[in-house]
Parts: C-alpha cells; sequence; structure tokens
C-alpha cells in the first residue's frame, strides 16, 4: 500500500516545480518582478512538497522487488530526485540571501540554475514514467 503514496504525491510536485521554475526563470531573465514572483512561490511549493514525495518514494522502493533493468531505472529515478532536491535547496539559499530579489551578476546564474533544475525535474519525471510504463513497476501487473 505505501507505493501508492509516492505516484499521489509526485505529480503535484513535478506540477509545482516546473511550472515555477520556468515561470520564475522567464521572470528572472526578462526582469519580469510579477513572473518571478509567483514562479518562485510555486517553486517554494514544489521545493516542499518534494521532501515527502521523496521519503514515500524510498518507502515505495523498500515494498517493492525491483531487479535488473528496472532496477537500473529506479537507481537514477533514485539519483535525479536527489540532485533535484539539492538543486531545490541551492535555489531557495540564495533566494533567502537575495531576499527574493535575485538581480545583478546573480541573476543570470539563478535563472540557469532553475533551468538546470526544470532539467532535473524532467529527468526524474522520466524515470519515474519508465518504472511503471515500461517496467510495470507498482502497477500490480
Amino acid at each position: 500500500m505505501l507505493h501508492l503514496v509516492h505516484p499521489a504525491l509526485v505529480h503535484f510536485t513535478i506540477a509545482f516545480l516546473v511550472a515555477g521554475a520556468a515561470l520564475e526563470a522567464w521572470g528572472v531573465l526578462a526582469r519580469r518582478a510579477g513572473a518571478a514572483r509567483w514562479g518562485g512561490a510555486l517553486s517554494i511549493a514544489g521545493a516542499v512538497a518534494l521532501v515527502p514525495t521523496i521519503a514515500a518514494g524510498y518507502l515505495a522502493a523498500n515494498t517493492l522487488t525491483v531487479a535488473g533493468e528496472a532496477g537500473a531505472a529506479l537507481d537514477r529515478h533514485e539519483s535525479f530526485g536527489l540532485m533535484l532536491l539539492g538543486a531545490c535547496l541551492v535555489l531557495a539559499l540564495v533566494r533567502a540571501w537575495t531576499r527574493g530579489r535575485v538581480e545583478g551578476g546573480v541573476r543570470i546564474a539563478y535563472g540557469a540554475g532553475l533551468l538546470a533544475a526544470l532539467a532535473l525535474a524532467a529527468c526524474a519525471a522520466y524515470f519515474g514514467g519508465r518504472l511503471v510504463y515500461v517496467f510495470g513497476v507498482g502497477v500490480g501487473r
């Protein structure tokens, strides 16, 4: 039953992170304060949601038997999820350090970091999708 919690959480987390990172990156790089503010709020919501999502994923991984190619996909899925958590933490620290006003020389690096987080979210989602749709992990086949 624990393996069902992760998929229920992950969709909100991905939606918040992808929409937030894309909107915030556009706002920061195009100097659109409103977009950056709204995107930042979504990014923060996604980062907060990422913590229980990862915890539920580890619980799910411990309740299922995954081997072979599926095991390798699970390892990649976990790795990208943890890298995404690290990226979100770094971005949150930069946002806090600059008090939400990312300007000057930090602006380009921060925007690139948001785009990198977006790519990490896409990679984690890709391997999670492979687990379900290619290998049938957790679907009761």
